[in-house]
């Protein structure tokens, strides 16, 4: 067979189901044609007759599937440098964020952050990304707080992932903290968020997923609660952290909802994207058939 490139001489993580831990392959050989890899895996076992127009030598170095970052804001604009620096001084996040910094302080930035303004801030952050091997991502919004700001969050999202080649899966984080124009009133927000902004944004198919802030300075277990009902109505998975999960699951409201909370942690990894995606679809379908 010809190929367009081969590799050779390559240590693989092949994460193979059928061998041990990563599937190490240490004289391994990749063969790509038409864009895509026709043979991975130890060189004495390549088809015979495997030939190719560019060949590559490894010397050794790594191969590995694409990488899955599942927990980003690539759609904000604004820096909080400064924030650094007062938390390397000893301030505390709950501190900063009440003296109207942290989350608010990006909010002001990307509500007057056009579209394509989004895309341009954040595509060095993407490159950065791809550079150290990440091909799939997942973007939330949550710096709009509004509705017209979290589409665009949203359709600039879908945006960076085709302009920079990444398979993108969006999460609208409408309840990611409490904005200056509902301060006195967040029962407000929550059903501002559960019934005008999560309808709307499920019907232009903007997001994948639904995220929630569970914490003293956002949201509590019974406003999650509503969005998990919401989401699920809309056959959208709740995405949110481990130790967000930790405190659904010691809310006995919110455990009947299991089936359709993922946690996606930071160490949480799926070896390629097929089987991420195949995760999100059985998780829809169970939520669908109930």
């Amino acid at each position: 067979m010809l190929c367009d490139r081969i590799w050779t001489d390559a240590r693989l993580a092949t994460l193979s189901e059928t061998g041990p831990g990563l599937g190490i392959v240490d004289d391994g050989l990749i063969a790509a044609r038409d864009g895509r890899i026709v043979y991975s895996g130890s060189r004495r076992d390549a088809p015979t007759g495997l030939s190719a127009h560019e060949t590559i030598r490894l010397d050794g170095r790594w191969v590995t599937p694409g990488l899955i970052d599942c927990h980003t804001h690539l759609a904000y604009c604004g820096n909080r440098a400064d924030e650094f620096e007062r938390r390397l001084d000893g301030a505390s996040y709950e501190e900063i964020a009440r003296a109207g910094g942290g989350i608010i302080s990006t909010v002001r930035a990307t509500r007057a952050a056009s579209e394509a303004e989004i895309v341009a801030q954040n595509r060095p952050r993407v490159a950065a990304l791809t550079a150290e091997g990440v091909t799939t991502v997942e973007i939330k919004s949550g710096y709009g707080l509004d509705l017209e700001t979290e589409q665009r969050q949203l359709r600039a999202a879908r945006r960076i992932g085709e302009a920079c080649g990444l398979d993108v899966a969006t999460t609208f984080l409408g309840l990611h903290s409490l904005p200056p124009e509902f301060a006195n009133d967040r029962a407000a927000f929550v059903r501002e968020v559960c019934v005008r902004m999560l309808p709307a944004i499920a019907a232009e198919k903007l997001a994948d997923c639904v995220d929630g802030f569970c914490e003293g300075i956002a949201f509590t277990p019974d406003e999650i609660e509503r969005l998990v009902s919401e989401a699920a109505a809309k056959s959208l998975m709740l995405v949110t952290t481990e130790k967000d999960m930790a405190r659904i699951r010691s809310d006995v409201r919110l455990r009947k909802h299991a089936d359709r909370i993922a946690v996606f942690a930071v160490t949480l990894a799926f070896d390629d994207e097929t089987k991420l995606r195949d995760f999100v679809t059985a998780r829809l379908a169970r939520a669908r058939a109930r």
